[in-house]
């Protein structure tokens, strides 16, 4: 946020600036106004390149967005569908899949206590 000068006065910034009879409290209020003047024109011209860089962001975020959600939907359906394989041949091999759930059993076991 650009603050007002504290001296105010009606002469010419340029002028100002370039007059060397002006007493130097003159010439600092000249280019305390100078100053500010430039920050101004500094900001507006920093919120025109910055707005459609805001935009073209955002613009970009909602895409990725909706892209995530898509293959969040998915990685959620593919996970029903093993899930659903998975319950269907525990249920065909009941001894079989026993077996195998106790050996990885094991093997996880095994693996922690080595810790």
């Amino acid at each position: 946020m650009v603050q007002k000068p504290p001296v105010k006065t009606d002469r010419n910034v340029n002028a100002a600036a370039n007059d060397t009879s002006i007493p130097y409290e003159a010439g600092t209020a000249g280019l305390v106004e100078r100053g500010a003047a430039l920050a101004d024109g500094a900001l507006n011209v920093s919120r025109e390149y910055v707005g459609p860089l805001r935009k073209a962001g955002q613009d970009h975020a909602k895409r990725l967005y909706k892209a995530g959600g898509q293959r969040a939907q998915e990685a959620a359906f593919y996970a029903e569908l093993g899930y659903e394989e998975t319950r269907d041949l525990v249920r065909g091999y009941p001894v079989q899949a026993l077996g195998i759930a106790a050996g990885v059993g094991v093997l996880l076991g095994l693996l922690v206590a080595r810790r």
